[in-house]
């Protein structure tokens, strides 16, 4: 098993959890927002939407805790034969990919704001609306939030990608530290 912290090898299981966890909370809002285009009727796209919106705070408050653990944790370094151009652009990628979860609940949040109906939440916590409702700026937030999931989702398609590469076809071990199943020898 993985320590808990990270190593040179590998991620530990703290980033690990917060790895998978918010993946699998991420390709559960997609799932959940399309739910909610097809849902029939007022009710079920107001529970639909209660849930979405309630996953987003969640996901919200592992990827804030994700960067806090980050940064007492460094992540190991990438592999010394990556080019100096890939080693930036995959830099930049994980860093987009942080903006756009810390984005997406955040738009939804003024989205819902705009539409009046910032606290309908799941569960005993409210969260106070940011804005007050107004019709432009729920087009606009609704408009702005649609964007970022569809950013989101080619930058998360470009990582996997990218992480499925780099196990295919260079044959390193970049894929393999973020599992918890894996444990390097040599460490």
């Amino acid at each position: 098993m993985p320590p808990l912290r990270n190593t040179p090898a590998q991620y530990g299981l703290v980033s690990q959890f917060f790895h998978w966890a918010i993946v699998v909370l991420v390709l559960f809002q997609f799932t959940w927002a399309w739910r909610i285009d097809q849902a029939d009727g007022f009710r079920a796209q107001l529970e639909l939407t209660t849930q979405h919106k309630t996953v987003g705070m969640l996901v919200l408050g592992l990827v804030v805790l994700r960067l806090l653990w980050r940064v007492f944790n460094r992540p190991p370094p990438l592999p010394g034969n990556m080019k100096g151009w890939e080693q930036k652009l995959a830099g930049f990628t994980h860093w987009l990919l942080y903006g756009l979860i810390l984005a997406m609940p955040v738009s939804g949040w003024l989205y819902t704001s705009a539409a009046g109906y910032a606290d309908q939440w799941w569960g005993p916590v409210n969260f106070p609306a940011l804005i007050e409702p107004s019709d432009s700026l729920q087009d606009l937030f609704g408009a702005v939030h649609g964007w970022l999931a569809l950013t989101l989702g080619l930058v998360a398609l470009v990582h996997l990608l990218a992480a499925l590469r780099h196990h295919f076809l260079l044959g390193d071990d970049v894929l393999k530290r973020m599992l918890p199943i894996w444990k390097r020898n040599s460490q």
